[in-house]
């Protein structure tokens, strides 16, 4: 049992737990479907402090460092309770930055398993270019955010984007914007502006940690990751795969999509 986070838990008989990661202001909500429809895994939704609609509102904005922390200790449940099942991480956008700065984490602080099953990181950042959302969230004037949320519909170049984006909207326009806007402000700066050697440095921190890696990207990452494949290599992470499907940003935590993808990290 999971003292300190809400979250949704799926139960089977198999070798591995999965845990995943909510996107910037989600919650473990959205990947209940998948849950539901795969009976086959054992699988944990994990929502981040300050994010669940059915929890009283902290009283002050939950730093990164503090995510972290907690994550890291949900995670360490997870694996006690579990000492037969071998773990596995799965994070979208801001939860696969997650996932790199966990991995961090443990290198300064010692791990919570011996070495994970598996990483699938959906839609990394590999630097402040491609935090479109998480710029306008953190700029935003946080007594009247909706200029910045109808600017972030506005943004959308098709229509099934607009769609994506506008069920997106409408979900974190629910929630806690001071805990939405310290967090996308922190991620901001856990990012430099350009380049690529941060996010091989960090993804070479997962590497040592899990037995595999899988980078799995959207069609607006695409022309990433030649880039992003490189700066792997260089850091010693040259054993990571990486995908790109093609799709749109928040496809990627479709059913089919996550059922297919997870296949090849556990």
């Amino acid at each position: 049992m999971i003292t300190k986070l809400a979250y949704l838990e799926r139960r089977a008989e198999s070798p591995t737990v999965t845990v995943f990661l909510h996107g910037l202001g989600l919650d473990a909500g959205d990947y209940r479907g998948y849950l539901e429809w795969d009976t086959e895994h054992h699988q944990i939704a994990l929502t981040l402090k300050g994010f669940d609609p059915a929890e009283p509102r902290p009283r002050r904005p939950v730093t990164l460092a503090e995510h972290v922390e907690l994550v890291s200790g949900a995670l360490a449940e997870v694996a006690a309770e579990n000492p037969g099942k071998r773990l596995v991480l799965a994070g979208f956008s801001l939860g696969a930055d997650l996932v790199l700065r966990l991995a961090e984490h443990w290198a300064a602080n010692g791990p919570v398993v011996a070495r994970l099953e598996g990483a699938l990181l959906l839609d990394p950042n590999v630097n402040q270019s491609t935090m479109t959302i998480s710029r306008l969230i953190a700029a935003a004037d946080p007594d009247d955010p909706l200029p910045a949320l109808k600017q972030l519909v506005s943004g959308a170049q098709a229509t099934e984007e607009l769609a994506a984006v506008c069920a997106y909207v409408s979900k974190i326009a629910e929630k806690d914007f001071a805990q939405l806007r310290r967090l996308a402000r922190d991620m901001l700066g856990y990012w430099r502006p350009d380049g690529y050697d941060q996010f091989g440095e960090r993804l070479a921190a997962v590497a040592r940690v899990a037995r595999t890696v899988r980078v799995v990207v959207s069609a607006s990452y695409e022309g990433h990751v030649p880039a992003m494949r490189e700066a792997a290599r260089r850091h010693g992470a040259g054993g990571v795969a990486f995908a790109a499907l093609g799709c749109g940003h928040f496809d990627l935590t479709r059913e089919d999509v996550l059922a297919r993808e997870l296949r090849g990290v556990r």
